[in-house]
C-alpha cells in the first residue's frame, strides 16, 4: 500500500464516515419499508467504499463506470462474489422493490440484496487501511433484517 498524504488520509476518513452513515440510514429506511430510498443510500455507501479502497491503494476513480469496474476488479482479485456483483445487484433493486410493493409479496430478494451489498461494503472497508470497523459497528444488524418478510408498509 502506498503512503497516503495527510489530505488523502483525511479524505479516506471522510469517505468511511459517510459510507457507514449511508449504510446505517439504508438499514433504517428498509425497516420502514422505504425500499427505493434504501437503494439510493446503498449506492452511495458502496460507491464511497470502492473509492476509499482505491484511494488507499493510491488510485483515483473518476465516474461511476470507473467505480463499478474497479469494484468488479476487486471482487475478482479477492474472490469475493459480493463485491464483484454488488453494483449489478443494486441495478435490479428498484425493479424488485416495485414488484414487492405492487404485489405485496415477500421481500426476501431485497433483503438478500441488502445483505450482499452490506457484506460487500464491509469487505471493502476491511481491504482499506484501518479496515474492520464495519464488523464491529453492524454486529447483529443483519440478523434482525433476515427476519423481515416485506414489512407492513412497503412504500418504495
Amino acid at each position: 500500500m502506498p503512503d497516503l498524504t495527510k489530505k488523502d488520509e483525511d479524505r479516506m476518513v471522510r469517505y468511511r464516515g459517510q459510507s457507514l452513515r449511508l449504510l446505517q440510514d439504508a438499514m433504517h429506511e428498509i425497516r420502514e419499508g422505504r425500499w427505493l430510498r434504501c437503494e439510493e443510500l446503498l449506492w452511495g455507501s458502496l460507491t464511497l467504499a470502492v473509492k476509499g479502497v482505491a484511494l488507499g491503494r493510491g488510485r483515483e476513480l473518476d465516474g461511476s463506470k470507473a467505480v463499478e469496474d474497479y469494484a468488479y476488479e476487486l471482487g475478482q482479485e479477492n474472490r469475493d462474489r459480493r463485491i464483484r456483483e454488488a453494483f449489478s445487484k443494486l441495478a435490479s433493486f428498484g425493479d424488485t422493490a416495485e414488484r414487492v410493493r405492487e404485489s405485496r409479496i415477500r421481500a426476501d430478494h431485497l433483503v438478500t440484496t441488502l445483505e450482499d451489498v452490506t457484506g460487500a461494503v464491509e469487505r471493502l472497508w476491511d481491504l482499506a487501511p484501518g479496515g474492520g470497523l464495519l464488523s464491529r459497528l453492524f454486529e447483529g444488524e443483519l440478523d434482525e433484517l433476515e427476519e423481515m418478510d416485506g414489512g407492513p408498509n412497503c412504500r418504495g
